[in-house]
């Protein structure tokens, strides 16, 4: 089956915005990948179920827990939906689409670029989120990643003290169990790190990082 006039469109723009800084398309689909290792931003030209057209999603997957889907850990939403009436009414909006995406990559970079940045961004991000239980597994983890080990403590213990008891909340309840047991003990929980980011990716197909935690803290 051909590829409709639409999505042709997102292909081409989206590759000459964001293949030339580094990002690249996941397979055939409309997502694109910042893959830095520990952590990968998303950009998804979203497709509607009602009307030819796309969303725009970009934001942060964390591979700092082991699980096989990408997920939008911090951001989502940039822009709202626009709907394919033309060729050159597309092309606009779309190549507007694809330089949003490629600017939020290299803000991204830019916040993540080092251990002290990650914890800020991560902590002033997550701070006011509706739903707090991934939030604070988040911010606990960042604050592994500048070794603040209290901090990171009192993060995980506000996870395992949540009311939320779904299977996933339990899952994610008894990792951040072990990764306080971790730091009281005065193992090195960055190498622990490493090998779950391997693990997380191996589960989404992803091929192993050479980009190490222990190294960069």
């Amino acid at each position: 089956m051909s590829t409709p006039p639409h999505s042709k469109i997102i292909n081409r723009l989206a590759r000459q915005a964001l293949k030339p800084v580094g990002v690249k398309r996941k397979g055939q689909s409309r997502i694109w990948l910042d893959d830095n290792g520990w952590w990968i931003t998303v950009i998804e030209f979203q497709p509607s179920s009602w009307s030819k057209g796309t969303y725009l999603n970009v934001g942060i997957n964390f591979q700092w827990y082991p699980k096989e889907h990408l997920s939008f850990d911090i951001g989502y939403r940039e822009a709202g939906f626009v709907e394919y009436k033309s060729d050159e009414q597309f092309e606009a909006k779309t190549q507007e689409f694809a330089e949003i995406a490629k600017a939020k990559v290299l803000e991204i970079r830019e916040q993540l670029s080092s251990p002290k940045s990650v914890k800020e961004y991560v902590i002033s991000s997550l701070q006011n989120q509706p739903s707090m239980l991934w939030g604070e597994f988040h911010q606990g983890m960042s604050c592994v990643l500048t070794k603040d080990r209290n901090e990171a403590i009192s993060y995980f213990n506000q996870v395992q003290s949540n009311p939320i008891d779904t299977e996933w909340a339990i899952e994610l309840k008894e990792f951040t169990s072990r990764m306080v047991t971790l730091l009281e003990s005065g193992e090195d929980a960055l190498r622990f790190i490493d090998e779950i980011v391997n693990k997380s990716r191996e589960l989404k197909k992803l091929e192993p990082t050479d980009v190490q935690l222990a190294e960069i803290a």
